[in-house]
């Protein structure tokens, strides 16, 4: 059972990953085509100064780069969907971009929906393993035994 709980709260807390508690990254439309993205350190309330940005498209092909001067930087909004990554020493704040007014060009379509549906079928395949193996031990059955 302490296998079995430690195994759930270390899966819970990798999902944390890309989330550093003090810092906090923010992007809003500063023009028709521009985009301003704001780092600010949260518990200071100070905003940060020389972090490095980079707007990524999907694929991991970098479409700008950066640095924040006086917690800002503007750019141009690429024509393809892409995440903005703030660099804070060895770590990173990842957010999603936003899209210009028209929309993206060769709009590529959402994983989020498939990730969730392989996760809810390996959680639910590995319970029904675990019940399985736990009513052989029960009942001992042999069941699926090779000679």
């Amino acid at each position: 059972m302490k296998k079995i709980f430690l195994l759930v709260f270390s899966l819970l807390t990798f999902l944390q990953a890309h989330k550093i508690e003090g810092m906090d990254l923010s992007a809003k439309l500063a023009d028709e085509d521009k985009i301003e993205i704001i780092g600010t350190n949260k518990r200071a309330k100070l905003p940060l100064d020389g972090n490095k940005i980079k707007l990524l498209s999907m694929n991991n092909r970098i479409l700008f780069e950066g640095f924040l001067k006086n917690g800002t930087l503007i750019t141009t909004i690429p024509n393809e969907p892409y995440f903005i990554y703030m660099y804070v020493g060895s770590f990173d704040v990842v957010i999603e971009g936003i899209a210009p007014k028209n929309g993206f060009q060769g709009l590529l379509v959402s994983k989020k929906d498939r990730a969730f549906y392989y996760s809810l079928f390996f959680s639910l395949s590995f319970i029904f393993l675990t019940i399985i193996v736990i009513l052989r031990k029960k009942f001992n059955l042999k069941i699926f035994q090779i000679k």
